[in-house]
């Protein structure tokens, strides 16, 4: 006797007959109602009357009907998944005791009490809360010109760095996904379920697997909240580039609040994909590009952005990508061995540049990872992509494209040698320190030399004859071999209030290149960072070791800089573009950052301009003050963050100039 067969939950409301196909019925999908077919977990199965929690009867108006409330598990099994072990780990001895335990074929099923222990009230509110959220915003803006204003900010260049493969993909089947949205009075509760339901699918693939199948299994009826976050991230991030999009917004007020909702969606789609205990390549690029939309949002000082970029390297070494995943058993496709490369290389960097920004310990270490990079876009297989002990440069295959991928090789090599440097300034006092730092300068110049000549920047940028997004990532691969070059010179300092002419000539390029940035952002595409953060990572150290120059003036500078009338013009640039809100304005995350170094610089240009550069003679001699200054200053030579500005800021010749001037 054939076992019964439930209708799904349209059909069943409709009193219809329904023919029970999957994952949608043929009356459903002839409907355009595809989306909202749902099947209950368990369809004859009476439910026990449960009494609701405080927080349920508080607001009964926003919660669905019982039939209609989304049956959420969050892990379907309670027990944790281990993710990758290492050689230290138990599962290492105990595999050479049973080899045969390498890839378990027999594993541990949960029973049915076991299951009802992961059941959690609040990742059931988590669940509904993203689905309240959801209703919030395709009931706010119209989904057909969300999908249009994303698919506008990827025709101007721009994309996701690591989710670049499936940005556009993901947009176009949101409008497949989402069809029939004001059919049905829960439709938003129907979604989520059919969402978390997709998620807890694991993603398959072969040795032989192409991109197109691997993305077949999270698009259309089996779009996941993973693939929902990577949309809404594209939104956030497309609300940064773009000012001003009618069908969507026309103020800034409707632009924040698409922000918001975008950027809260994405979260509660992580957070719901992450609770299913189901990590995979799909999850770990969602983390990477939340972490880079909350950068935008609160800002590369956030502490939410900096935890989040933790949260990244977790899965990073929980998904075992730390190794050398071309050797992974059972082998992988080529294109998921290059999308995993470039989730480590993309992370790895990231970290560096934040530990660097932000005066803190990195937290990924090239020491226990297997230092690789992705492959040059020409997929010639010519070119190495690991470096050896002796740190032999790259090889990069000549008609290499620009790139996301190219920028990323090329930061990630950069960030290898930023890491060598941090390591050197924690022993400032070992014995062989000049012959290390020469060393890593040789390296430097190495990569720099393997470059393709059409990465180099060799004039102006203005000179370039690329398009916007060209134009970006090559001024970024510059500022980032000028910052390994500034870091070393920094290294060699013995105090930030003396620095040498090497280190000054290597600051008057960096912010001649980033004023430059800032004179033609409106030519320019976010190539992987934004102008903000080179202005603050970049400039920001470059301008300070400048205007400390001006003010130590020694003798020996000034014989060698005869002129600091281009260096000053760039200074006032820079000022007079903070003021009149071009880079930042008020209520921006990064505002505090960039305004107190720019109300510092403005106190020295004035004082430039109604006494002239100070002579030797001028400067206050020690005991009368400047050595009590100078005792301001951190003994961390990255530190450029706002202590640094605000230190700089009661520099005895700045004070002196104007007493009405207010401080900092």
């Amino acid at each position: 006797m054939a076992s019964r067969l439930a209708a799904c939950e349209a059909c069943r409301k409709a009193k219809v007959a329904c023919d029970h196909k999957r994952p949608a019925c043929t009356r459903c999908a002839s409907n355009d109602r595809a989306g909202i077919c749902i099947y209950r977990t368990t369809p004859f199965k009476r439910k026990k009357v449960e009494s609701s929690t405080p927080s349920l009867q508080r607001s009964p108006s926003r919660l669905p009907t019982a039939q209609a409330s989304p049956s959420f598990t969050p892990r379907n099994n309670p027990y944790p998944n281990p993710g990758f072990l290492g050689s230290s780990s138990h599962v290492a001895i105990f595999n050479q005791i049973s080899p045969q335990d390498y890839h378990i074929s027999d594993p541990y099923h949960a029973s049915e009490s076991d299951m009802a222990m992961s059941r959690y009230t609040g990742e059931h509110i988590l669940l509904i809360q993203g689905a309240d959220i959801l209703r919030q915003l395709l009931n706010t803006f119209p989904l057909d010109a969300m999908k249009d204003f994303v698919n506008f900010w990827l025709a101007t260049g721009a994309n996701l760095a690591l989710a670049e493969p499936f940005t556009e993909k993901c947009t176009e089947n949101m409008t497949r996904l989402f069809s029939s949205i004001s059919q049905e009075e829960n439709w938003h509760l129907a979604y989520a379920q059919r969402l978390t339901q997709n998620s807890r699918e694991p993603l398959q693939f072969s040795s032989d697997s192409d991109i197109d199948s691997f993305a077949a299994q999270f698009l259309d009826q089996k779009f996941r909240w993973e693939s929902l976050g990577i949309f809404l991230s594209a939104v956030s991030r497309a609300t940064i580039d773009i000012s001003f999009f009618p069908s969507l917004f026309k103020t800034e007020q409707d632009q924040f609040v698409l922000r918001k909702l975008s950027t809260r969606l994405s979260d509660v789609a992580l957070d719901i994909a992450l609770s299913l205990d189901c990590l995979n390549d799909l999850q770990l690029i969602l983390q990477y590009e939340n972490f880079i939309v909350h950068t935008h949002v609160d800002g590369d000082q956030s502490y939410h952005s900096w935890s989040r970029l933790g949260d990244v390297m977790s899965s990073i070494f929980a998904l075992g990508y730390h190794e050398n995943v071309e050797k992974t058993k059972p082998p992988i496709p080529g294109f998921l061995a290059e999308l995993r490369k470039m989730a480590w290389a993309i992370t790895y960097s990231a970290d560096k540049n934040i530990a660097i920004f932000l005066g803190r310990p990195p937290r990924m270490s090239k020491r226990f990872c297997h230092f690789q990079v992705p492959m040059s876009p020409t997929d010639s297989g010519q070119d190495s992509n690991t470096l050896d002990a002796r740190y032999v440069a790259i090889e990069w295959d000549s008609d290499t494209p620009i790139c996301y991928r190219s920028g990323m090789r090329w930061a990630t090599l950069c960030s290898a040698l930023k890491e060598d440097i941090l390591e050197l300034l924690r022993e400032k006092q070992r014995d062989n320190f000049n012959h290390e730092v020469s060393i890593i300068r040789q390296k430097a110049e190495s990569q720099w030399a393997h470059l393709p000549p059409q990465f180099r920047l060799s004039g102006t940028l203005r000179e370039c004859s690329g398009n916007a997004f060209e134009r970006d990532i090559l001024a970024s691969i510059r500022l980032d071999q000028l910052h390994v070059l500034f870091l070393l010179q920094l290294s060699l300092l013995d105090t930030l209030t003396e620095p040498d002419p090497s280190i000054l000539d290597i600051s008057d390029q960096m912010l001649a290149l980033v004023v430059e940035m800032i004179l033609l952002r409106d030519q320019l595409v976010n190539s992987g960072t934004g102008l903000v953060w080179k202005i603050a990572h970049f400039g920001l150290p470059a301008a300070g070791i400048i205007l400390l120059s001006m003010l130590k003036q020694h003798q020996r500078l000034t014989d060698a800089r005869s002129s600091w009338s281009k260096t000053i013009l760039n200074l006032g640039i820079f000022v007079a573009q903070v003021q009149v809100g071009s880079i930042v304005r008020r209520g921006d995350p990064n505002y505090a950052l960039i305004f107190k170094a720019t109300q510092t610089m403005e106190r020295f240009l004035d004082s430039v301009h109604r006494d002239g550069i100070q002579t030797p003679t001028q400067v206050p001699q020690p005991g009368e003050g400047s050595d009590d200054w100078a005792a301001f200053f951190s003994q961390d030579m990255c530190d450029f963050e706002t202590d640094f500005w605000e230190n700089l800021a009661y520099h005895p010749s700045l004070l002196a100039s104007d007493a009405s001037l207010p401080a900092i």
